[in-house]
């Protein structure tokens, strides 16, 4: 006969745990963080206290057995989006490669740029939207393998490429080291290196920097943000250091974001370069690109994970921000508040704004955080409104951004690849896991899909259901890193190993 306390208890955390789990809920991985263990020191309390005679005896075992397992295990981040626990052996040590420290670039004459690759200066693309124009490239994998140009040991973190001319720009830690590196795109060669002593290591997160570097493709130079708020103004050819604030002091912010800076500067109008803030202070400074000098300073909601983005909306250029509860348009001249939507919410917003409409812009989150379909439109008096046509629970994004073709948005819903009508906000079709990877569209019909466990799969957009035609074994293990396609080059990278393949020509 089962005794009624353990038969009680498992009834109701195994409840808990299975609904959990098949409703793909936010909280998903708080039955094996929480329940799991309460479920053990429950039951081992209630076998070494149920009976008479022995409890001293049993309950000592129960203790001895909590001991020892924290003295055999250690917490070793999260082993998915989820935020599902990774444990490790406590004697296990993580390999780290050797710290780079500042390597000054050559500046004799640049190799040539391989054929088929093309510039992409910042993250998700020239404007930052995601929008990428379609390569003549063969879309049949199978029948036209990409070639693996080559395959490297890289630092921890979770920025992404930047591709100008022959050079690909990312961020990494090396030890005590946040460093920005520059590698030749034809050959995986490190060119130069920049290094600051500082370290950002959150256990959930992990380490290292997780912004990606923007270019000034015109005036030669690249500005880089890292976990902890630096920002640096670097030659491109050398990187030697041409200026660097901090961000958090310059916004008044009170403290860092809780799982690090990860938003990419922006470049604007011709002499701007956009930063967003942290907790608290303004939400958006503008230093000027030669100096570093501070030009325009705006908001009061504090930055948040996502990176400014400029847009045209209701016919006017903006700098449009997602802040921590809140999200706003801004001249791009004056930072001036052209509008501003309220977005509460405590937990972190990391994807990006997309438009959808030259009046319509898409916003989407998780953590029981509604996305919303946004309209912007002008008055009588010239004055921008926002306005909310629908909130849904879908998608829910968490990481990635989604991608927009024509009436439906495309996204890895916590976890999952969805479609969602932008008409109504209602979830047309949910499949495909890719976890909590990253996505950028590709053209009118593409999306390139970066999978959380590696592989990278081409997905066509289609209402009907999920049409992926093409799968590429790339990395193999954890990836929360942006992929970077750089005409017919892809670039990828996680916190261990980062590959370059060339897509065939059509």
């Amino acid at each position: 006969m089962i005794p009624k306390f353990p038969l009680i208890l498992t009834l109701i955390l195994g409840g808990i745990t299975t609904w959990l789990w098949t409703t793909n809920h936010t909280l998903r991985a708080a039955s094996v963080i929480i329940l799991l263990p309460l479920w053990l020191l429950l039951t081992g309390l209630w076998w070494a206290l149920h009976k008479r005679g022995a409890r001293l005896k049993r309950l000592f075992l129960v203790i001895a057995g909590i001991v020892g397992f924290f003295s055999l295990f250690r917490y070793d981040g999260s082993a998915d989006g989820s935020a599902l626990p990774s444990l490790a052996w406590r004697w296990q040590k993580k390999e780290s490669l050797p710290e780079l420290h500042s390597i000054a670039g050559k500046t004799t004459t640049e190799t040539k740029v391989p054929e088929g690759v093309a510039e992409m200066p910042r993250f998700l693309g020239d404007r930052g939207d995601g929008l990428l124009k379609e390569p003549n490239w063969q879309t049949d994998w199978k029948a036209h393998p990409p070639r693996e140009v080559w395959r490297i040991e890289i630092g921890d973190g979770w920025s992404g490429f930047a591709v100008v001319g022959n050079r690909a720009l990312t961020q990494e830690q090396r030890g005590k080291e946040e460093c920005v590196t520059c590698y030749e795109i034809a050959t995986g060669k490190l060119l130069w290196s920049h290094a600051d002593e500082v370290r950002f290591d959150e256990p959930m997160g992990g380490i290292g920097p997780r912004a990606t570097p923007t270019v000034d493709v015109a005036n030669g130079t690249v500005f880089t943000v890292g976990a902890m708020d630096l920002l640096n103004c670097l030659d491109l050819t050398t990187g030697a250091v041409k200026w660097s604030r901090k961000t958090l002091k310059d916004s008044n912010a009170s403290t860092n974001l809780q799982w690090g800076k990860s938003s990419s500067p922006l470049l604007i109008n011709s002499d701007l370069v956009i930063c967003s803030g942290g907790v608290g202070g303004t939400s958006l400074t503008a230093y000027r690109k030669e100096s570093g000098e501070i030009v325009w300073q705006a908001g009061k909601d504090g930055g948040s994970y996502c990176s400014p983005v400029a847009l045209k909306l209701a016919g006017r250029e903006q700098i449009v921000n997602v802040n921590n509860a809140s999200v706003t348009g801004h001249d791009p001249g004056t930072g001036t508040v052209l509008w501003s939507f309220d977005w509460p919410g405590q937990f972190p917003k990391v994807a990006q704004p997309v438009q959808t409409a030259p009046d319509r812009l898409l916003v989407t989150s998780s953590y029981g955080v509604k996305s919303h379909l946004l309209e912007i439109k002008a008055g009588a008096d010239g004055k921008l409104a926002v306005a909310s046509l629908w909130g849904s629970s879908a998608p829910r994004t968490k990481f990635s951004s989604a991608s927009v073709f024509d009436t439906h948005a495309y996204a890895v819903d916590e976890g999952t690849f969805c479609c969602v009508d932008l008409a109504t906000g209602e979830r047309v079709w949910r499949e495909g896991r890719y976890g909590f990877g990253q996505q950028i569209r590709v053209g009118d019909q593409w999306m390139l899909m970066q999978a959380e466990k590696g592989f990278v799969a081409l997905v066509k957009a289609n209402p009907e259901k999920l049409e992926e035609v093409a799968r590429l074994e790339a990395l193999s293990s954890k990836t929360w890193n942006p992929p970077t396609l750089a005409g017919r080059w892809l670039l990828l990278r996680n916190d261990h190993e980062a590959v370059c393949f060339e897509i065939p020509a059509r």
